[in-house]
């Protein structure tokens, strides 16, 4: 690959790995089936393909709001058409539970493997590794001072719109 091709490559497994985790806090089930090879292992959540693993992350977030965070993946190009990545990652789960709130906030890596199809790159392997998970009940508090609410989104935990405020 010429260093262009090589760039443009990156740029578009980066927009992908973005657009992963926008579609899951969105709750944009329908697109996110699409990001996925049809025959996608996820290692974490014992599925084998796109459909099982995205009502398997259905399931497991009905109720919650997440939050997830990606940061500058390790991108490897291993030809044209195939790539891998090692991609450092946040989230925060907010949910209730007999009227208690509830929270986890943990981080860890993505280990994924890509493809370039018709439509572009997907992904064909999705492991989740964790290095720290703290959980606990009431309100989230990071850093030791509490979240301040923004009231646009006390709304229901159901797919946020595009062009939410």
């Amino acid at each position: 690959m010429d260093p262009i091709e090589w760039l443009v490559a990156c740029e578009e497994i980066r927009q992908l790995i973005s657009r992963r985790t926008r579609l899951i806090d969105g709750k944009h089930w329908d697109e996110l089936v699409r990001i996925y090879a049809d025959d996608v292992p996820a290692h974490h959540l014992g599925t084998n393909s796109n459909t099982a693993l995205v009502e398997e992350v259905a399931r497991r977030l009905d109720g919650v709001r997440s939050i997830h965070h990606v940061h500058l993946p390790e991108i490897e190009l291993l030809g044209p058409t195939e790539a891998r990545a090692i991609v450092p990652m946040e989230d925060v789960l907010i949910w209730e539970k007999d009227g208690e709130p509830q929270w986890a906030h943990g981080y860890g890596h993505y280990h994924q493997s890509f493809r370039k199809v018709d439509r572009g790159w997907v992904i064909t392997d999705h492991k989740l590794t964790r290095q720290y998970l703290h959980q606990g009940s009431g309100h989230f508090e990071l850093a030791g001072s509490r979240a301040l609410a923004d009231p646009r989104f006390n709304q229901a935990l159901t797919p946020l719109p595009r062009d939410f405020p």
